[in-house]
């Protein structure tokens, strides 16, 4: 039998379509979705949404006051959807659970970790101008865009990338540590919010 009588020429057009061509632009970026295919993701995200809002309801009892605090650095919040410890959500104590064992690192707020990529602001600038980049600025004095910055490195350091509409709420004591590193000068804040879906969908 021949080896070269079946030896195709699809094959040999194959080997030199992998040929490597030089640098190619975006080959290691994500492609964009489209909106069409983020309708699932958003319907996914509203169970979560509508299971908060549940637990809410039947933990309306933690709005101002402490006693659902595991790691003694919370505070009081106006929600009960921002009146959890960062010991209640999994993928906030599986930060700390996955540090080398420090029973010194009794809240999320202790871990090296969160002052260097959550509290610095050299390192909130960089992450600023990567949301920049793909959001436009935010019109905002500049605690508030550290504070919005810091909320999003905290959520995608526990849960990592989560896609547009989709908000998950942060614990009383990463929230505090953050308000504290940058405070507002009325000493008033927003809160969480879940995302208003309208005519942008």
């Amino acid at each position: 039998m021949d080896h070269n009588a079946s030896f195709d020429t699809e094959e040999v057009e194959n080997v030199y379509s992998n040929a490597y061509d030089g640098p190619q632009p975006y080959n290691y970026e994500p492609a964009r979705r489209p909106r069409d295919q983020e309708q699932p993701r958003i319907r996914r995200n509203n169970g979560h949404r509508r299971e908060m809002e549940l637990w809410c309801e039947e933990n309306q009892w933690r709005t101002g006051q402490l006693s659902w605090c595991l790691c003694g650095k919370c505070q009081p919040m106006t929600s009960a959807v921002e009146s959890m410890c960062c010991r209640e959500v999994d993928a906030f104590w599986a930060l700390v659970e996955n540090l080398t064992p420090r029973p010194d690192i009794t809240c999320l707020t202790l871990h090296p970790g969160f002052e260097a990529c959550c509290l610095n602001p050299f390192v909130l600038q960089i992450a600023d101008m990567n949301f920049r980049q793909e959001h436009g600025p935010l019109q905002a004095s500049r605690h508030e865009q550290y504070r919005y910055t810091a909320y999003r490195q905290v959520i995608r350091w526990a849960y990592g990338v989560l896609g547009r509409h989709i908000r998950k709420p942060l614990p009383s004591c990463v929230v505090s540590a953050i308000r504290r590193q940058f405070p507002e000068g009325g000493g008033t804040y927003k809160g969480f919010e879940w995302p208003h879906f309208g005519d942008d969908q």
